[in-house]
């Protein structure tokens, strides 16, 4: 899930605590890091558990549609803010393209993947946002609205485009074990992002009790996809890291 427009203050997701430390321990000790382009917006726990949410009380400003103006935008995001549409039918069409992206993503895991481990979890990928985006279809369909591809209407929702397009050909371009590395931590980074965005949607439209069912009902799905890909990525074993290639010493 990459592409958002209009924005809401979601929360400030800043890496720290012990959580953010242990996580960096695991990181280090398995050759992962930061440097396979695992992307951190903050503690899971705290992701969780909503607790940055629940501090921001009447500082939300919430706008409405595309119109917030680019600066504003890159402030909130320096601040660890996150970009979530305020308009049902966008927000709509960027959830259902969030989970063609990843199941697109999963039967790409299924077949370039090294672990059997990474190949099943790209299965339950594909399995589980195939149904979720069912469900999302079905409320859409309900509600008389035809979803479209999302437009990238502002200079971040053209650079996260542009990231995800990226993200797409170097994980096509990859293959076993280093693919394993790089889909993995892709997947914490989408998820740590798609937990804070459904969180946000909650409150964005929590007066929408068909929405917001919805959205309770994915938001612990999409934690147990993080922390099944953040275990499956601390098991990852870097061999070419870590063992000199024979004749190499």
């Amino acid at each position: 899930m990459k592409r958002w427009s209009g924005w809401m203050l979601v929360g400030s997701l800043v890496l720290g605590g012990a959580a953010g430390a242990q996580d960096d321990d695991v990181a280090t000790q398995n050759g992962t890091g930061d440097s396979q382009g695992m992307i951190r917006m903050g503690e899971s726990e705290a992701i969780d558990h909503g607790e940055d949410l629940q501090k921001l009380g009447d500082e939300q400003p919430g706008t409405g549609g595309s119109g917030q103006g680019d600066a504003q935008a890159a402030k909130w995001m320096q601040r660890g803010l996150l970009p979530v549409p305020t308009e049902e039918k966008a927000f709509l069409a960027e959830l259902h393209h969030a989970n063609q992206m990843e199941v697109q993503m999963g039967r790409l895991a299924q077949k370039n993947g090294a672990s059997q481990a990474v190949k099943d979890f790209g299965a339950r990928m594909e399995r589980e946002h195939g149904q979720a985006d069912e469900n999302l279809l079905a409320y859409a369909k309900s509600k008389n609205l035809t979803l479209e591809e999302p437009k990238a209407d502002s200079t971040l929702a053209q650079a996260m485009q542009e990231a995800e397009h990226a993200t797409m050909k170097k994980l096509e371009a990859l293959q076993g074990t280093p693919f394993d590395r790089a889909y993995l931590a892709d997947m914490v980074g989408d998820h740590d992002m798609d937990i804070a965005k459904v969180m946000a949607a909650q409150q964005q439209f929590a007066s929408n009790t068909s929405l917001k069912a919805l959205l309770d009902n994915l938001l612990p799905q999409l934690q147990q996809h993080r922390q099944a890909a953040y275990r499956l990525l601390g098991q990852e074993t870097p061999r070419q890291a870590r063992q000199a290639p024979r004749g190499a010493r």
